[in-house]
């Protein structure tokens, strides 16, 4: 091979290095902007600010601007708690909500936990991380949450996946008929958690901190 074949290779294999590392970076830049624009605290919108030729977060709720992604739970001044009427209440115990034959909670504004956190404050408040034995439960609760503010676009369910299959724990239904946010489960996270402006499901990093719904039997 001569001199020059061997230059023109080389230059060929290297221009090839460079498409493909952009390429990548590209890839994880878009990953990052979608991770961070699905994940931002209620409230949060992330847009570009042609003055400064970069993005800005703005909180609708609150007024507040800033350069660096908000917190979960970091929304400003929450809106102010809801009261659960007594008609919504039903037969719960107080800060409770009933529907068919269960009592929800909701967990406060700033109340975020890990997906374990989340199951033990269940437990002290005397029931389960929300499982779903209906398909409309989950759209009952994303109703709910149009009143009910929350600082995260998620909340905690009690599935994980365990040997490659999703379930609801022990002594609950199969995990049967999933109604899937689009694109999901992507492989994320082993947690399962509800996106709370469709009422569909998504697999979530167990660490991540969102708030939660307990639920028990009336």
């Amino acid at each position: 091979m001569t001199r020059v074949a061997m230059v023109t290779l080389l230059v060929v294999f290297c221009a090839a290095l460079i498409v493909e590392a952009k390429s990548l970076h590209k890839n994880k830049r878009n990953s990052e902007s979608f991770r961070l624009k699905r994940g931002l605290p209620y409230g949060w919108e992330k847009k570009f600010d042609a003055k400064i030729n970069g993005f800005i977060y703005i909180n609708h709720v609150t007024g507040e601007t800033r350069s660096s992604p908000p917190t979960h739970g970091s929304s400003g001044t929450g809106p102010a708690p809801v009261q659960v009427s007594a008609r919504e209440q039903g037969s719960c115990k107080p800060g409770w909500r009933y529907a068919f034959n269960f009592c929800y909670y909701i967990s406060a504004f700033a109340d975020i936990q890990s997906h374990s956190g989340a199951q033990a404050a269940c437990k002290q408040q005397g029931g389960e991380l929300f499982w779903s034995q209906f398909v409309f439960e989950s759209f009952f609760l994303k109703k709910t949450l149009q009143t009910v503010k929350t600082s995260t676009h998620f909340f905690w369910t009690n599935g994980e996946k365990h040997n490659g299959k999703w379930d609801w724990g022990t002594g609950h239904p199969a995990f049967t008929n999933p109604k899937w946010t689009s694109g999901q489960p992507d492989g994320s996270g082993t947690c399962l958690a509800v996106y709370t402006h469709t009422g569909f499901f998504d697999d979530q990093p167990c660490e991540t901190q969102y708030n939660y719904v307990c639920k028990t039997k009336a």
